[in-house]
């Protein structure tokens, strides 16, 4: 199975909920365990650190697509 690279600004979706979280850092714990660090879409004030392993589990989140940048001036 090919594991999936968590990078800054993806989106994600957990399977059984309906908001989006969007990558906004990456950290290590102290045990080492790699951890993303996310920001509800539409309300980024609603901050929540997931595990990498269980954001490339595709029975608990979907990556979805990432949105174009806006090109507002």
């Amino acid at each position: 199975m090919a594991r999936r690279d968590i990078q800054q600004g993806q989106h994600y979706r957990k399977m059984d909920a309906d908001s989006v979280w969007e990558v906004i850092g990456l950290t290590d714990d102290r045990e080492g365990i790699r951890h993303a660090r996310l920001a509800r879409v539409g309300d980024p004030s609603n901050i929540k650190m997931i595990s990498v392993s269980a954001l490339r589990d595709s029975k608990l989140y979907k990556l979805l697509p990432t949105p174009a940048p806006s090109s507002e001036a």
